[in-house]
Formats: structure tokens, sequence, C-alpha cells
């Protein structure tokens, strides 16, 4: 969901290399009378969030129920009536939702975020922007009864209405050039020339031409630009569920995912490496952020890998990797899983459980590569001082896995996902007060908000910038053209096209938030799979899912590489090849639920079985093929090669040929094991 976070280690959170890091990436934190206003802005929107999203309608019914109640009771009822109305109304105005959330979010990221790396204050241009988008949004808010009839069509745009909609669209490519840099921002840009002068282009690319006031309809008050489900998303599902992260790591979930870690693999050969993964996968179902995953958790298990002797390298690799799966496994998956629900139409309780096995399969082929260097390398396994009993951490942390389940349980029940996140964070923080130690209390709530607001900065920058995509798509009818491109350049071939469409995902992903490619990705590339080649939409969407979460780890711009690796103190660069051949599983895997939709729970349980054993034979022999050894046996490179034809046939959707695939692959792997001679390491401590 965010794509920053500063960890709550130590007592100078300042001193950690990854607070250097924001520092460095353009992130400051102003003190004084700023700082207050900020809390002050955080507090504000959580509460309105949490009022719009769930209370409204809840205090709504309650007043209604009241009201009835009053009326056979002959009592006074008039005004409680209007306010149960007047509750239960305010949810369906989007509009003003959003102007709202505007208001607040915006000038805090103008004061937070900044385009120069070497300066780390307030400066003259972030002020008078964070008034400036304070002032538009609050044109909006004043005059929303204007803009809910200009959107049904009983309004004209005026002179102003234009200035202040261009306005509105200048602070929003500026947001998202200081929260993504030049790659979004640069999208942004060309799309919008696009837009404005394409209808001078010659062939195909030509559009219609449009009046300004069309433009600005468009992009300032319809659902296809800035005030779209991508802003709104962030504005309710992605807060709440990342407020509800913060309370849950306060009040000290985050602790008890670590130290389960620890009891359950930490004894293993290669334990720390394998802690790391455990805790991270974890961490991540909720967190939903490749980064802020790896500040929460990194911090922990990077200084305990080093200290059993893996490379730093390897060890911010581990890091980098297992963060990244965060939002491909349930119960959260961050904000993207959300975004995919709105687009779809599909439940996200549906979504969650059709994303399970591949997820597991992903955290799979990374335990498989971490064991195999750790057989191969001879690593020890985690000191005893660093492990808690199993027993003794349940016992002690059991109270956190409550709204955990509160949560799963919720979403089992077919409630919203905003009530859902809701209800959890309530539970967290109630369950809280049982327990001085993790009591969530006045300044602690207000922390949390705080770390909520300055975690979805990146977040809201990229989404208003991603809303700004689609609707430039939406007026120059770019998606078919873009459509004609790929299915030129792939020859109109379904697995060219899939490859081309992966890459597409990878490079677009460069320094950007997960959500925004997800987002870019549905605008542009579903099209393509979906109508072109009709491949199912679960299935399509859950590909761009996939590899828009591995853009965070692919070089050259790779968001948890950075974070990782400033943790391990090590150039971020040396950390891509190793995070990507531990990822080799999920950049396969991608294309075999495409093909094989019983692994997204689809068909009977015989096709859900078979699809399961088929990608884990998949996922094997990807890890072992692409690592080059079993344990500490070498496999040779036309074995490897053999393996990479046993990877294809298992994707095949053809249970005979799966099925001699993974029998082929099984007793290569079996010879190398018995014929292959293994070679001794001194063993990593």
């Amino acid at each position: 969901m965010s794509q920053e976070h500063v960890p709550a280690t130590g007592s100078d959170p300042a001193a950690h290399p990854f607070w250097r890091l924001i520092r460095e990436g353009s992130r400051h934190r102003p003190g004084g009378a700023w700082s207050v206003l900020i809390s002050a802005g955080s507090v504000a929107a959580a509460l309105y969030v949490l009022w719009i999203s769930a209370l409204a309608t809840v205090i709504g019914d309650v007043a209604l129920h009241a009201v009835a109640e009053l009326k056979l009771l002959g009592l006074p009822y008039a005004a409680l009536e209007a306010f149960a109305i007047s509750a239960r109304a305010f949810t369906a105005n989007y509009h003003l939702d959003i102007s709202i959330f505007i208001a607040i979010t915006f000038p805090i990221a103008f004061l937070t975020t900044t385009a120069n790396r070497n300066r780390d204050k307030l400066a003259w241009a972030d002020i008078a922007l964070a008034a400036i988008s304070f002032a538009v949004a609050l044109y909006y808010i004043v005059l929303d009864d204007k803009f809910l009839n200009w959107s049904r069509g009983f309004s004209q745009p005026t002179a102003a209405d234009i200035v202040v909609g261009f306005t509105l669209l200048v602070l929003v490519i500026e947001l998202c050039r200081r929260c993504t840099g030049w790659g979004l921002t640069s999208v942004v840009l060309v799309l919008l020339a696009f837009t404005f002068f394409g209808h001078l282009m010659p062939g195909p690319l030509k559009h219609e031409n449009f009046s300004v006031a069309y433009f600005i309809e468009e992009m300032t008050v319809m659902t296809s630009g800035i005030f779209g489900s991508p802003l709104e998303v962030a504005a309710t599902y992605a807060f709440l569920f990342v407020l509800f992260g913060n309370f849950f790591d306060k009040a000290g979930g985050g602790k008890l995912f670590f130290e389960l870690a620890g009891a359950l693999t930490g004894r293993m050969v290669g334990g720390a490496a394998k802690a790391c993964v455990t805790a991270s996968g974890l961490y991540g179902s909720v967190s939903g952020s490749p980064t802020a995953d790896v500040a929460t958790t990194g911090p922990l298990t990077i200084p305990i890998m080093k200290k059993m002797g893996i490379s730093a390298v390897r060890a911010g690799a581990i890091e980098a990797t297992a963060s990244s799966g965060g939002a491909m496994l349930p119960p959260v998956m961050g904000a993207v899983a959300f975004i995919m629900s709105d687009l779809t139409g599909i439940a996200y309780a549906t979504i969650a459980l059709a994303s399970l096995l591949p997820a597991l399969l992903y955290y799979t082929s990374i335990y498989i590569l971490v064991h195999n260097e750790a057989v191969r390398n001879n690593e020890a396994r985690m000191p005893e001082d660093q492990i808690v009993p199993l027993h003794r951490a349940i016992t002690r942390g059991w109270r956190h896995l409550l709204p955990l389940g509160a949560l799963v349980g919720l979403l089992m029940m077919g409630y919203t996902p905003v009530y859902v996140a809701a209800g959890s964070t309530a539970a967290v923080i109630v369950l809280s007060w049982f327990w001085r130690e993790s009591a969530i209390g006045p300044r602690r709530f207000v922390q949390c908000c705080t770390d909520t607001i300055t975690q979805l900065v990146p977040l809201v920058g990229a989404v208003a910038g991603a809303g700004v995509v689609i609707g430039a798509i939406e007026i120059s009818a770019l998606a078919g053209k873009f459509t004609l491109l790929i299915t030129y350049l792939s020859g109109g071939l379904l697995v060219p096209t899939l490859i081309l469409a992966a890459v597409f995902l990878i490079l677009l992903g460069m320094g950007m938030p997960t959500p925004a490619v997800y987002i870019m990705g549905a605008a542009l590339l579903v099209p393509v799979l979906r109508q072109h080649f009709n491949l199912p939409e679960m299935q399509v969407h859950l590909f761009v899912l996939y590899f828009s979460c591995l853009s965070a780890i692919t070089p050259p711009v790779a968001v948890a590489n950075f974070a990782a690796s400033a943790i391990a103190g090590v150039n971020p660069m040396a950390l891509g090849g190793q995070a990507m051949k531990l990822a080799v599983g999920g950049f396969v895997l991608p294309f075999f639920f495409l093909f094989n939709p019983g692994l997204n729970m689809e068909g009977g349980s015989v096709s859900v079985v078979t699809a399961l054993i088929f990608g884990a034979a998949m996922v094997t022999f990807a890890s072992l093929a692409l690592h080059g050894y079993l344990g500490r046996r070498t496999i040779v490179w036309p074995l490897r090669l053999v393996l990479v034809a046993c990877i294809v046939g298992t994707i095949v959707p053809r249970v005979e040929i799966q099925a001699g695939a993974a029998l082929l692959g099984a007793l290569l792997l079996i010879g190398v094991w018995r014929l292959s001679p293994a070679t001794q390491r001194a063993a990593v401590r």
C-alpha cells in the first residue's frame, strides 16, 4: 500500500539508515508548528475516513431506529431524523469525499515531500503549493452542489472552474513528480501531450478534437480522471488498511510475527533466512507494501542474517524479495486488491481466495532457494538467544491474532472491505486497552494517524497521477490504439503478447508504487488480453498484479531493493540479480495460472489439486534451473535446459503433458542427487 515507512526501532529514528534513505529520497518531517498541523490533519483525516466509510452508515441506522421508537412514543423526532438522513446520504457523494481527502492530504504531501534530495527543510514553494492545494480543494467543497449537478449534466463550466481545474492538474503533476520521480510523471506528461495534440497527428494514432471544457470535466468532475477510482480507493480502502496495520504494529503484532517466524524456522538449517521469509510474508500480508514491510521487519531480520554469516547483499535480497510478496498474499494484499475489486466488480473475498495458492507457491519458491543455498553453504541455525519458544510467543502474543481473526471472519461473512478494515481497527484498539504495555492511548493514536498519512503520501501522489493517465486514455481513446500496437509487435500471438505485457509492467514499475503500476496495466494491457485473446478476467488482473509487485525488486529502479540495501549497508544495484533469482517463482506463476485456473480455486477439487501439484513442480524446477545447484550438487547446463523444458510442459494445460513434464523433472533431480558428487564447504556462521 504505502511506499514509505519509518520503523519504530531505537530511540532515535533519524539515526536509522532507512530514515536516512527517506531523507535522501526527498522525504522530510517539519518540526514545530508544522508538525502539530500535520498531526492534527492526520487525525482529522483518520476520523473523517472512518466516518464516511463505516460510522456514518452505522450511526445513521441507529438514529433511524431511534426515530422509529420516538414516533411510536409520540416524542419529537424531526432533528434526529434529519441527522440520520444526512449521515446516510453523506457517504454517497464521492466528489465531496475526495475533495475533503485532497484538502487534508495534498497540503501534508507538499509539506513533507520535496524533489530536491539535498534539502530536508521547508521552502517557500512547499508552503505555497500546500496553501494552493488546500484552496483548490476548498473551492470544490464549497461548490459541491454545483459539481454534483455538473456530473449529472445540469451545469456548465465557468472560466473559474476551468482555471481551478487546470490548477489542480498542475498540482497533481508536481505532487506525482515529488512522490514517484520522473518515471510516472513522464508517462503523465506524454499522455497529456498526446491528448492535446493527437488530433494533429496523421495515421491511426489520430483522435477527435475536443473542447477545453470537456477536458476539465473529464479530469476534475467525472470518475474517469483525478476524482476517479484510484484516488477513491486511496481515500477509503487503502487508508483504512494502512491505519489498521499501524495500530496492529503499535500494539505489538509485528513483534509477534517475528517471534512466530523464529520459533517455526529458526532451528532449521539457514534458520535466520527462513525466519526472515516467514516474518516478512506474515507482515506483508497485512501491510501490502514492499517498502513498509522491509522497513518494519528488515531492521530485525537483516542484522541477524548478517550475524549468521550471510552476506549483506544476500540478506538484503532475501528481505526485499519476501517483502514484495505481501500484496499477493491474503488476507489484506494492500491497496491493489481493492482497486482490482473496484475495477472488476469481483468481491474482495473472491480475489483473496483466488490469490491464496499462487501466493503460497511464490513463498515456497523462495524457501526452496533459501534452503538450497543454506545446505550448499552449510549455514548455521539462528542463535538460541534470538529464538522465542513457540508456546511462549503464543502465550504472550495470542491476543494479536484476534484482530486478524476478526478481519478474516468479517471478509468471509461478506462485509465490505471498508467495514472489515474499520471493524478490525476498532478490535485492535479495544483489545490493546486490556494490556498496559500495548494500550493505544491518545499519544499512540495520534502517532498512528500521522504515520498513516506519512506512508500514504507516495500512494496519493501516484494514484492521483494514475487518475490523470486514465482520464487521458479515456479522452484520446488510446486503449484501442495501444491494443493495435501490442498486437502488431507480438504478431498477434498469445505467448509473445504475454511476455511483452510482463516486460512492459516491469519497465513501467521503475520506482513507482505497486498500485500505480497496476492501474496503468489494467487500463492499457487488460483490454488487449481480455478482448483479443478472451482470457479470463480474474487471471488477467492477477497477472498484472504479480508483475506490478515484482517491479519493486527488478532493476534498475527497485523501491524494495533500495529500502533493504539501506538497512544492509550495501549498494542497491547489487541486490537486483539476487532478488530476481529468489523471485523466479513469481515470474513464472502468472503464466501458469492464466492457463490453469484451478490454482485460483476455480473448477472442481480435482482441478485445484492437480493445478497445485503441477504448480509446485513448476516453481521447484524454475528455482533449481536458475540457481544451478541441488544442495551441494551442481546441475550442469544441459540438465538445466531440460528443466526449463519441463517448466514449459507443466504450464501447458493438458494433464498428460503436465504429468510427463513433472515426472521427467523429478527423475532428473533424483538422478542429480544420487549421481552427482557433492562439494564440501566450511560452515557459515
